[in-house]
């Protein structure tokens, strides 16, 4: 028998073997729905936002006005678990409804986990009925802005309610229709991850689009720090190596697992690496935008100190420095922010404020935005 055929027929067995080998069940993610459930408590509604209070105390350190705020009259939304909650009072006691988004990234177990909770503290009568009801639909982007940004996108909205949030950079909420927009922190160079979510496709573009263009106008639209993101950029090339080599095991050959820790060291002995961190080091940038042109642009930095961030009031106040940009050029409408780079001491935490001005062609000055950030030594907030 020749040496192709002998291949020809191994080839073949070989395939058999596998097509009878047992094949993993890959099981499907489960499709998002919209979890509601409704019941009848014998509670009033202050009785049970008392109630609610000490649930959120106890749980995470906050009053119900903070983690439970209201959105429409006796309308309110948990801030911790995304849960929209009604409650319609009657002779006896009240209605409560509960509503909230669950699907594959969530599951809908979990999803109905935390309306127990929260229905076992209103004396919910139990066995709970849930229903899934159809999906609110989803739109995502990353964005230059900020949640004061997003607060003001939408500020003519009078069902479009702002809420202050410790789990997002911001976060806008609907109760009816049901609405509810988060901006997530995290990228690279300021950027931010926007999530909306409506009852319809259509709907949840028409909010994206909006937002969209109102970070159109000219201002400050982020702040960050050339270090720190080395430092991220680092951690995150030092983690993929890791997991490359973790990948690349078998079950047969044992390959201990690399701490990405000693990679990210080993990154930072490499002279260009080092010659990269040394030139970020000290030197912050801002995004903004113009609507016009200016003979130059200047930004200028300003530490807040003793800033109290509960009420915005401070001490005193230090400039530390500028960056002028000449003949910036103008970005057509959907196009990217521009960038000024300053370079100053490396900052301690705390607040900062950035001032955009613009200087005309004849020499007039023109001021153009002014915001307070946070620094937390890795990222820059609005205030």
């Amino acid at each position: 028998m020749s040496t192709a055929r002998c291949g020809a027929i191994a080839a073949l067995a070989m395939a058999g073997w596998s097509a009878g080998r047992a094949q993993p069940i890959i099981t499907p993610p489960p499709p998002d729905v919209l979890v509601m459930v409704r019941f009848h408590t014998p509670l009033t509604y202050e009785a049970a936002l008392a109630r609610l209070d000490e649930y959120y105390d106890a749980q995470i350190g906050r009053k119900v006005t903070a983690a439970f705020p209201e959105i429409a009259p006796k309308q309110h939304y948990d801030l911790w678990h995304d849960v929209w909650v009604a409650f319609e009072p009657e002779a006896a006691g009240m209605t409560v409804t509960l509503k909230r988004p669950a699907g594959a990234a969530t599951g809908t177990l979990l999803a109905k986990t935390w309306i127990l909770n929260l229905s076992g503290r209103m004396d919910a009568p139990l066995p709970l009925t849930f229903q899934e009801l159809p999906p609110m639909r989803v739109v995502e982007a990353d964005v230059y802005g900020s949640g004061r940004d997003l607060a003001r996108a939408f500020q003519g909205d009078a069902s479009m309610k702002p809420l202050p949030t410790w789990e997002h950079a911001g976060v806008v909420v609907s109760a009816s229709p049901m609405v509810s927009i988060t901006l997530a922190r995290g990228g690279l160079h300021g950027v931010h991850h926007v999530t909306v979510a409506a009852e319809s496709v259509p709907m949840a573009k028409q909010l994206l689009a909006r937002l969209q263009q109102a970070l159109q106008k000219p201002g400050i639209y982020a702040v960050y720090s050339e270090e720190a993101e080395m430092d991220l950029e680092i951690a995150e090339m030092a983690k993929g190596k890791a997991d490359v080599v973790g990948a690349g095991s078998s079950q047969a050959i044992y390959i201990p697992m690399v701490d990405p820790k000693l990679i990210e060291a080993k990154l930072r002995e490499d002279p260009e690496m080092k010659k990269k961190l040394g030139s970020a080091q000290g030197q912050y940038d801002v995004r903004y935008r113009i609507d016009k042109p200016y003979r130059k642009v200047v930004v200028s930095w300003t530490a807040l100190r003793g800033y109290v961030p509960a009420s915005g009031a401070y001490e005193g106040e230090s400039p530390l420095g500028q960056a002028v940009v000449t003949a910036p050029k103008m970005q057509p409408q959907g196009g990217g922010n521009l960038t000024a780079r300053v370079k100053v001491e490396p900052l301690k935490p705390g607040a900062y404020r950035i001032a955009l001005a613009g200087e005309g062609a004849g020499g007039e000055a023109a001021k153009i935005d002014e915001r307070t950030y946070w620094f937390d030594g890795k990222t820059f907030e609005e205030r």
